[in-house]
């Protein structure tokens, strides 16, 4: 019976966040053991962990996992039958060994199983004796999958549809489709891919570098004491000039690259999005099981070298897209890679790897510059780690599901330079065009007489200009460090009627800026909120008493909305400062989720459930903000099962 996506497990408080652990099988928590590494990934906020099993050796680690509450995404490790014992790659399937511990993993709690790897690299089969005819290769690897996958559904659990290299053009749901055995996929199948960054931004292809060829100047190509580092060319053995890295930049402008023309980067889940709606008509889930951003990668060589520091904000801004903005069909991010093992230390997050090479030199060694970092100020863990820990982390809703209660940020931190707080993402999502009959109807609705709110006027505020919308922060200028910084577009997949939606862009860091809101004036209500059946339950504070005030409520319909579903939140203190670390609430009847404002005041939550204002329904939601009396915004939700946002903006007010 075919499967939708809320009928796929997910891991209590759901945020889609999740770590590769080890890069080889037997890891058995080392020194420290399994407890220690709990309190580490509880800490982080991991709901999703990667685990590899040889011979059922990852049983024990699965059920630390599970207790906590983590979802291990286990991967079988497949072996010869006697006397041979040895690993086994392509081509091959899952023998008896392998399904005893997949009995044992399903009856333990495990839900999502790998049972290959990457089959469109020669590594990956024995003797390195890959077919030399690509849609054989992919027909012969889909085959042996069948039966693994008929196997693990059997038996209770979800098999994933093995992941291709990054950027791989091996099409494994064409194959089942020639061999017109791709209704499996609906049976409880998912995909697993590998999403490597490189040293690509977020946002690439639609990044200005590029589509545009933006050129690199003396301010952005400074990065401290790794900027040497950062721009180092191995095969010249010394640091590109600023000459040749924008002369790479004019000659490799790509102004109408897609997806579809190079998806090595980490929207890689759209591609594969993308063929699932051409074969299958529908999203099927999609984990991460590997990828995002390691330290010293530089392939691309128009952006730089990815650097501690850039490692850290980039996994930071890729955590908050998955529990702020992801599509649902993108279930989880499972960066590369956790612990150091295997030959893999200079991707693991915990290791005493980049110290050594920074302070000694890394001689060569995996493409790394050979010049040394002296003032690097790295340990033996990466700075991500305590940036991953101090993000909150908040449940992802989806249709039919409702979240834990999300934690809270375990500690603060301060890093080693600031950390640019990072905008949200806009979703790729899917969304058809507002019913007629739906439009018409809420034109048609006649203007209500303005609400009257008596105006609320702090003592001796500073002058602001009046506007009739929020003024945005300064756009990032050509002089920001050039970090590969967090995005400034997110492009949804490419197909008919997909645009593309620009969110602002990350500022630098520097004292906020005052929003400009009218002072003691009324309320700024959009009408239209009153056909929804929107409206406001006065916070109730007494005389002299504090609290949050409500001073502007702006509606977007679909059009407006651009296929997005957010309540966005600003929030300003007396003078009409942004509040920064500001808690905000979202409710509905049976729990509620926050959220934390970034440095402008501003943060979001999206949307889900639908209701009908022109049958009288209400809508199930109500915002608010924390900490004081608020008012709130009651009755919001998807009109119609349209996409729609809401902007609320609250002021810290004195009663009177």
């Amino acid at each position: 019976m075919p499967k939708d996506l809320q009928d796929f497990p997910r891991p209590p408080g759901d945020n889609g966040r999740g770590l590769h652990g080890s890069a080889t099988p037997g890891w058995s928590g080392g020194d420290e053991g399994y407890d220690h590494w709990i309190r580490e990934l509880v800490a982080m906020g991991i709901k999703w962990f990667k685990v590899l099993d040889h011979g059922g050796d990852s049983l024990p680690w699965c059920e630390k996992l599970l207790a906590t509450g983590i979802f291990p995404i286990v991967r079988i490790i497949r072996t010869d039958p006697p006397p041979n014992d040895t690993p086994e790659p392509n081509p091959g399937h899952v023998g008896g060994a392998e399904e005893k511990t997949l009995q044992r993993l399903i009856a333990a709690g495990v839900h999502y199983f790998e049972t290959n790897n990457e089959p469109n690299l020669t590594v990956e089969w024995k003797h390195n004796a890959m077919p030399g005819n690509a849609a054989e290769c992919a027909k012969l690897v889909a085959l042996n999958w069948l039966f693994d996958a008929r196997l693990i559904l059997s038996l209770g659990g979800l098999p994933g549809l093995p992941a291709i290299g990054g950027g791989g053009t091996m099409d494994l749901m064409g194959a089942l489709v020639t061999l017109g055995r791709q209704d499996i996929l609906l049976e409880g199948c998912w995909i697993a891919i590998h999403n490597h960054g490189g040293n690509r931004p977020l946002n690439f292809p639609n990044d200005p570098i590029n589509r545009s060829g933006q050129a690199l100047t003396t301010e952005t190509h400074d990065h401290g004491a790794f900027t040497q580092w950062a721009w180092w060319n191995t095969a010249e053995r010394r640091a590109d000039t600023i000459e040749e890295v924008n002369a790479a930049r004019a000659n490799q402008t790509n102004p109408a690259s897609t997806l579809q023309h190079d998806h090595a980067c980490w929207r890689e889940f759209e591609y594969y999005d993308a063929l699932a709606m051409k074969y299958l008509g529908r999203a099927i889930p999609i984990l991460s099981t590997a990828g995002g951003y390691q330290i010293g990668r530089r392939d691309d060589l128009r952006y730089p070298r990815v650097t501690p520091h850039a490692h850290r904000d980039l996994t930071v801004a890729l955590f908050d897209f998955m529990q702020r903005q992801a599509p649902d069909f993108h279930f989880a991010a499972l960066p590369w890679l956790a612990f150091d093992a295997g030959g893999y230390e200079p991707d693991a997050w915990y290791s005493p790897f980049w110290k050594d090479v920074l302070t000694h030199g890394s001689g060569g060694h995996n493409n790394f510059p050979t010049i040394t970092v002296p003032k690097h100020g790295l340990g033996e863990r990466l700075p991500v780690i305590d940036a991953v820990k101090a993000m909150p982390s908040l449940a992802r809703r989806l249709p039919g599901m409702q979240p834990a209660p999300p934690m809270q940020p375990s500690i603060t931190i301060q890093p080693e330079r600031p950390a640019v707080p990072l905008p949200p993402v806009t979703e790729p999502a899917r969304q058809q065009p507002p019913s007629p009959a739906w439009a018409s109807w809420l034109r048609d609705q006649p203007p209500p007489e303005p609400k009257r709110v008596e105006p609320e006027i702090p003592p001796a505020p500073p002058p602001v200009a009046r506007a009739e919308q929020i003024v945005p922060p300064p756009p990032v200028e050509l002089g920001a460090p050039e970090e590969l910084a967090p995005p400034e577009t997110i492009a949804k997949p490419e197909g008919p009627a997909r645009k593309e939606i620009t969110a602002p862009a990350a500022p630098p860091v520097e004292l906020p800026q005052p929003i400009a809101l009218p002072l003691g004036e009324e309320l700024e209500w959009d009408w239209r909120l009153d056909a929804l059946n929107v409206s406001i339950e006065e916070a109730g504070a007494e005389t002299g008493q504090a609290y949050w005030k409500l001073v502007r409520a702006v509606y977007q319909d679909p059009d407006e909305a651009n296929n997005n579903h957010q309540i966005f939140y600003t929030v300003a203190n007396e003078r009409n400062e942004p509040i920064a670390y500001q808690k905000v609430w979202q409710g509905w009847a049976d729990g509620e989720t926050e959220a934390i404002t970034n440095e402008h005041g501003e943060t979001n939550i999206p949307l889900w459930v639908a209701f009908a204002p022109d049958r009288d329904e209400r809508g199930p939601y109500a915002a608010w903000v924390d900490g004081l009396p608020s008012d709130r915004v009651v009755g919001l939700g998807l009109p119609s099962k349209r996409h729609v946002n809401f902007r609320l903006t609250w002021r810290r007010t004195t009663a009177r």
